[in-house]
């Protein structure tokens, strides 16, 4: 069944002039694997200085972190003592370096000793005009002074200034953006109100995405990126996007920086470690090499984590690492025990955080307090496999290799990450004894299940969440769905098809459009596009630019096979929401791999 004319004019009109080709995405890409460093928040709060931060970046060093690839140190917020005459003074009590002969400040002293010895600085500010400590921290010393201006240090209404004296006259080659100056200085609040602060109508409003602004908070973003993009001479500063998954932030992230924060500030507590994790887990869609998912900082070597609970520190690293998110430290390299060295200097687990696939893990199950997730690897048939016990009581945890993509015949082997041990899968299952919070990072060498055929979990790096499709508008924090995910509907129950849960199936919102590259390696895609509502629409599949197949999804099995060799990209796009239908699936969804590129 054919589209009307109008349908298929929309379907041009929001697919025009969007195809990237493999080549064009990875000569501009920065940040193809996910930073690692150190930050002394987490450690330290507010409370450090120059002294203490050169003095973790020497270990780094000394203890061949930095070799590792935890290169990037990067101070947080605290740094700045006023703005004046459109620049930013530093508190050079904190920073000594920074005091000038000429009687001005500067951080470039600081910047040019990290360079030298072989390390990345970076630095801290917020998008609105005042900081998340000036809100957030009032009795800590280190704050900014003087008048209410003064004490505006964000960048609102400085980008090019602020990026020109960061990266272009100082030299920093990462940059934290917060959030807090757009979302908690309201009219309402009573710092406010007492003339301590400026009023700035919300662009965020915590955990109310339906009165949040996303527009307008993501044109600052843009606007910010751009400036320290001309500012930056040639380089690649990485931006890190800290608006704490709010505000539609998966439809507009990946466009303006290099790490997009999930959720509010992790604490070094099991249940805080897990709450981040959830709000990662299930965004596998939306990350890969140059945008990826930041649940925050590690706590490894702190609280819960430290060396009396190494269980719980190396489920944290697990889980990080399976996630392909920034490995960024927070702990005090000074005082860590060699359980912790150990444990954050593990290669094997960096290895499959850092891998040059830049493919983030995916939810296989859930249920109870047992959680599967599998990463697939560079090499073909290759997976880093979590298998996760999120409570306080043993558990016997297992998943089949069919599940994940895998042969369950053809020989496969396991090696168990943390301790080094190897094994052959045999039955086609995998089953591991856990301890309480005990996670077990394998990884898994077999073959896919059927040969010369990825599956969407095989490369979630390769898809773009054009659109996400229909938003709730009463949407609550219960109701914040990720709206694009692989085997699981957006409201985070299993896909099913035929009975069983469809792990080769993507579940989307309705009007969602996804693209997808497929660099010229396939030859085939065949899928079974299904609305999961009673209501019926049109969808259509285009591949560079050229609609392939419109048609009218139901409830039926709609099996659909497109010739695609030589193609760049795939357009999959969902049906309009109708009659309380917001929800739908592409089935079984297989790609094909050409002959000249099998391995």
């Amino acid at each position: 069944m054919k589209l009307d004319n109008g349908m298929k004019q929309v379907l041009r009109a929001i697919s025009a002039a969007m195809i990237l080709t493999a080549t064009a995405a990875q000569a501009q890409v920065a940040a193809p694997i996910p930073p690692m460093g150190w930050n002394p928040y987490n450690a330290f709060d507010l409370n450090y200085g120059e002294a203490e931060v050169m003095a973790q970046a020497n270990l780094l060093v000394s203890n061949g972190l930095a070799r590792l690839g935890y290169d990037h140190v990067n101070i947080d917020d605290g740094w700045w003592l006023r703005r004046e005459h459109d620049t930013i003074e530093v508190r050079t009590g904190i920073y000594p370096s920074a005091a000038l002969p000429d009687g001005t400040t500067s951080l470039r002293p600081f910047v040019d000793r990290l360079h030298a010895m072989g390390l990345k600085a970076g630095i801290y500010t917020d998008i609105g005009r005042n900081t998340c400590s000036q809100r957030w921290r009032p009795h800590t010393p280190n704050l900014p002074v003087g008048n209410v201006r003064q004490r505006e240090v964000g960048a609102y209404g400085h980008h090019a200034q602020d990026a020109a004296l960061l990266f272009a006259r100082w030299g920093f080659d990462f940059i934290k953006v917060d959030a807090c100056g757009v979302g908690d200085y309201g009219p309402d609040v009573p710092e406010v109100k007492n003339g301590t602060f400026r009023a700035f109508p919300p662009l965020i409003v915590r955990e109310q995405p339906a009165r949040s602004n996303a527009a307008e908070l993501a044109r600052q973003y843009a606007s910010f990126a751009d400036a320290v993009r001309r500012a930056a001479q040639g380089r690649t500063p990485l931006v890190s996007i800290c608006a704490w998954g709010q505000a539609d932030v998966n439809d507009w992230a990946r466009r303006y920086g290099q790490m997009s924060r999930t959720s509010f500030d992790i604490a070094p507590t099991w249940e805080a470690m897990l709450f981040n994790f959830d709000s990662a887990a299930s965004r596998a869609l939306f990350a890969g090499p140059g945008h990826w998912n930041d649940p925050d900082m590690l706590e490894v070597g702190n609280g819960a984590f430290d060396g009396e609970h190494l269980v719980a520190a190396r489920a944290h690293m697990s889980l990080w690492a399976v996630l392909a998110a920034p490995l960024i430290l927070g702990n005090d390299l000074r005082r860590m025990t060699p359980g912790i060295a150990a444990i954050i200097g593990n290669r094997d687990v960096i290895a499959v955080d850092q891998d040059a696939a830049g493919n983030q893990g995916v939810v296989i199950s859930r249920a109870g307090d047992g959680e599967v997730l599998a990463k697939a690897l560079s090499t073909t048939g290759h997976k880093a496999v979590a298998l996760v016990n999120r409570g306080r009581a043993s558990l016997t945890l297992a998943v089949d290799l069919a599940d994940l993509g895998l042969s369950s015949t053809a020989p496969t082997t396991l090696r168990d990450l943390w301790s080094g041990a190897s094994r052959r899968v045999s039955n086609g299952r995998i089953s591991v004894e856990l301890a309480p919070q005990e996670t077990a990072l394998l990884k898994v060498e077999g073959r896919p299940a059927e040969d010369d055929v990825d599956r969407a979990a095989d490369l979630p790096a390769r898809f773009d969440v054009a659109d996400e499709g229909y938003k709730a508008p009463d949407r609550t924090p219960a109701r914040q769905w990720v709206l694009a995910q692989i085997g699981f509907r957006p409201d985070g129950q299993p896909l099913m098809r035929n009975g069983a849960q469809d792990h080769a199936g993507l579940g989307v919102t309705a009007g969602s459009r996804l693209r997808i590259d497929l660099a010229g390696r396939y030859d085939r895609v065949s899928l079974d596009p299904r609305t999961l509502g009673k209501a019926t629409g049109p969808f259509a599949i285009r591949v560079d630019g050229r609609t392939l197949v419109e048609g009218v999804a139901s409830q039926q099995p709609h099996p659909v096979v497109l010739h695609v060799r030589g193609a760049q990209q795939l357009e999959l796009i969902a049906p309009p929401a109708a009659n309380g239908s917001t929800q739908f699936a592409w089935h079984d969804v297989r790609f094909v791999r050409r002959a000249t590129s099998r391995s």
